[in-house]
């Protein structure tokens, strides 16, 4: 089963959108960030990453998005965006400091807007 399902958003502009169909372990991070690699070298410049499917966030998990993040966001602007997180996922993140510069919302479809 691959960790990633991509789908695609019109906003304002194009989104792409991340579906994590599980957990991010030390045994799959890998691959999410050469998704976003892979995303970005294609052409993805704004994306949304859905955690409704994650059942919880472990540090490696919290490496891979401010990895992804990075990337996304060379150029100084906000491209990665958090979408539908659990409540016990959304504390992770404001604990780790990760909402501090990575936007955090209830749906997808306010995360595609916010672009």
């Amino acid at each position: 089963m691959s960790l990633v399902k991509i789908s695609q958003a019109q906003g304002r502009v194009p989104v792409t959108i991340f579906h994590l169909l599980e957990r991010v372990t030390l045994e799959n991070f890998a691959e999410l960030e050469e998704t976003v690699k892979e995303a970005y070298h294609n052409g993805t410049r704004d994306l949304v990453l859905d955690l409704s499917q994650a059942a919880s966030l472990s540090s490696i998990g919290i490496r891979a998005i401010v990895i992804s993040h990075k990337m996304l966001s060379a150029d100084g602007g906000r491209h990665l965006k958090i979408a539908q997180p659990t409540d016990h996922i959304r504390e992770i993140l404001d604990v780790a400091g990760v909402t501090e510069y990575i936007e955090v919302y209830d749906t997808i479809a306010e995360a595609v807007a916010s672009f």
